[in-house]
């Protein structure tokens, strides 16, 4: 149910109690600071409601500098002074490396999180605050709708989600961008705003210039942001049903790879089994976001047929960072490495490490050193002197997280190991989904 009316009046301090009430079962947030309206905003309104209640977590304030404005350096200080006057830690991250010609909006937007989550693991913060609003809401849902997604996609943005092990909280989800405006206004407060966001070239600025339009006709954001929740509602009761199917059908093993039935997606409901295949083919693959509706069902009809086998092309798909593979009866989803493979990442004593999205590695703080997560590769079990386990290939393998420590492999999830010579202290490699 929305928590703020839906007027033009400033947020009063009740409103905010209740909108940042979740969070008092955090000890650490992090909130995404751009120095625009909506999350200026939520910075100021986080900041009345810390000061009244005792069990507030502690919070440090990040800004991305992405590098494609000149504006933003400038931006981001200034974000850093209004964070010093809160009396608020704050940190500036930016962006490095080469940009892509197109996509620019969407690889940025990959980047500002795996900068946070990044920075947010090296500080031990749970949950990083976002101020979408109820017209990003609305926005997404018409996204949405023009890719042709399902029950899932028409949910759009969830209050709370979960990615690379930390929550994505977003506060104002049911808050009006016009009303924060009206109380941004109320208190003196000054924001600045990113041209990009009246920039037609964009796919988002296009839908949201489409709502004036729809709100003659009743279609408002309001309504819109309805519609999105009662999807996510149905899509909650359909999860229901997977989460069983995924205990009681699925093999999965503790490095990665899973296993079902090929029969088992015609004895399901078809929205059922696409929405177990999608959660398989993200978890596994590591990714935030479930494959496109489209590929996911061409995929899934042509490996649940009967006709699927290893000589035709039938028989081998990959999808969203995931090889889908028919051997026999069985249905093989395991990480694709790709031609560029997959980014190694250093963990130090004492430190937890977040590779591929997927795992979680822990140093003890008395190891004898740092070791490198990176996938397995091909061939890897025959270097290391293992096999796969009964009803595994070996390839579904060379995705899985090696930790090595001066080039010997300590842990492999799954797989018992022999020590290696001069290592102390532990590492323990997990799941993703066995933390969160």
């Amino acid at each position: 149910m929305p928590v703020a009316a839906d007027d033009d009046t400033p947020l009063r301090d009740d409103e905010a109690a209740a909108l940042f009430a979740p969070l008092r079962r955090y000890g650490l947030v992090a909130l995404a600071v751009s120095g625009g309206g909506d999350s200026t905003e939520m910075l100021h309104l986080f900041d009345r409601w810390r000061r009244t209640i005792p069990d507030a977590p502690d919070a440090i304030v990040f800004t991305v500098d992405h590098g494609l404005r000149a504006e933003a350096a400038a931006e981001a200080a200034g974000v850093g002074l209004v964070c010093a006057k809160l009396g608020l830690s704050h940190r500036t991250l930016r962006w490095e490396g080469p940009r892509p010609e197109t996509g620019i909006q969407e690889a940025a937007r990959g980047a500002r999180y795996a900068l946070m989550i990044e920075e947010m693991g090296r500080r031990g913060a749970e949950a990083l605050l976002l101020a979408h609003t109820r017209d990003d809401q609305a926005e997404t849902f018409l996204d949405r709708l023009a890719r042709g997604s399902g029950v899932y996609g028409l949910a759009a943005m969830a209050p709370v989600s979960r990615r690379d092990g930390v929550d994505l909280v977003r506060p104002l989800l049911d808050v009006s961008r016009a009303r924060l405006r009206t109380t941004l206004r109320a208190a003196g407060i000054y924001w600045v705003e990113d041209p990009s966001n009246e920039d037609c070239h964009y796919r988002r600025v296009r839908m949201r210039r489409l709502l004036p339009t729809l709100a003659d006709e009743n279609l408002d954001a309001q309504r819109l942001a309805s519609t999105a929740r009662s999807m996510a509602r149905a899509a909650a009761a359909l999860d229901g049903w997977v989460d069983r199917v995924m205990d009681e059908e699925v093999t999965r093993h503790p490095a990665g790879p899973c296993r079902l039935e090929a029969a088992l997606l015609s004895r399901l409901p078809e929205e059922i089994a696409l929405r177990l295949c999608a959660r398989l083919v993200r978890d596994t693959g590591g990714g935030a976001h479930v494959p496109r509706l489209a590929r996911l069902e061409a995929a899934v009809a042509d490996l649940s047929s009967a006709e699927a086998d290893l000589s035709s092309a039938e028989g081998r798909r990959t999808l969203a960072g995931c090889v889908l593979e028919r051997r026999g009866a069985d249905i093989l989803i395991y990480r694709e490495i790709g031609r560029a493979g997959l980014e190694a990442v250093d963990v130090a004593p004492g430190q937890t490490g977040i590779w591929d999205g997927r795992f979680a590695v822990t140093l003890s703080a008395d190891a004898a050193g740092p070791v490198r997560i990176a996938a397995l590769g091909a061939g890897g079990l025959r270097r290391a002197g293992l096999v796969p386990p009964e009803g595994w290939p070996r390839d579904a393998f060379a995705g899985a997280p090696a930790v090595r420590w001066e080039g010997e492999v300590l842990a492999l999830p799954g797989f018992e190991l022999a020590p290696v010579a001069g290592w102390r202290g532990s590492v323990q490699a997990r799941p993703i989904a066995a933390i969160s």
